[in-house]
């Protein structure tokens, strides 16, 4: 089809998108079986459902406009379906595998709402007032569709695949509630260890030995803390009398 009018586009992207949608309609039943947490199995199998009625959709503006939903495949999805069934022949740990299959899904979603916002304004520009509305549900579907899929994302599966793969999961390394939890892990154990170091009962080597614990404990974790890690290297070493580190900011 040449490209010479608004509508000629707009219809070689209503053809694209039907495509698209026949193909996740194929792809969905084989993401389903791979993955093994049930929400993720339910959520692909929901997702079947919408998918069918995309395309009637699809097919009803088709009708409305006199034209055929063309015998192209996407290319686009070609490549994106390739990705999904890489995934599906692939082995490892079920939860990795789980969160790999909600980024192949994702990467699909995000190529359709594209398609489907592209296609709602270009409706909207040549007045095809009925398209747009039916357009705008499907559009709405899957912004809905990928919303749950980060929502299973973050909220369990790419925890469970962090643990799968050794990294303990929840941990120190997460931002927001892990590094609030460090800092106030930090917070503490700078007063306590503190207040043994200025105790006049606390022996040298027990001075020297806390020390030297609590700056290894910043060592390790303190990057993740930002300046309350520095604050506290600081302090316990002036405490203690020992020298401190000039930061020079890297240089």
């Amino acid at each position: 089809m040449k490209l010479e009018t608004l509508r000629n586009l707009y219809i070689s992207q209503l053809q694209d998108i039907y495509s698209t949608e026949k193909q996740i309609e194929a792809s969905l039943p084989k993401l389903a079986r791979a993955a093994s947490n049930p929400k993720l199995k339910a959520g692909f199998d929901k997702h079947l459902a919408e998918t069918k009625n995309q395309a009637k959709r699809l097919e009803q503006i088709f009708r409305s406009l006199g034209i055929s939903s063309g015998n192209d495949t996407s290319p686009p999805m070609i490549g994106l379906a390739a990705e999904g069934q890489e995934v599906i022949r692939s082995s490892g740990d079920d939860h990795v595998q789980d969160a790999a299959l909600i980024a192949a899904a994702q990467k699909i979603e995000h190529y359709e709402i594209a398609s489907y916002g592209t296609l709602l304004a270009y409706a909207k520009l040549l007045g095809d007032v009925d398209s747009a509305k039916l357009l705008k549900a499907s559009l709405e579907e899957e912004k809905a569709t990928d919303k749950r899929l980060t929502i299973l994302a973050e909220g369990l599966v790419n925890r469970q695949a962090v643990r799968a793969s050794g990294y303990g999961g929840g941990g120190f390394g997460e931002e927001d509630g892990g590094l609030s939890f460090l800092g106030i892990l930090l917070g503490a154990a700078a007063g306590v260890a503190a207040g043994m170091l200025l105790a006049p009962t606390t022996g040298e080597d027990a001075r020297k030995k806390l020390l030297e614990g609590a700056l290894a404990l910043w060592d390790q974790y303190g990057g993740k803390a930002g300046e309350l890690a520095d604050v506290a290297r600081t302090t316990f070493q002036k405490v203690a009398g020992q020298p401190q580190e000039v930061n020079d900011g890297g240089q």
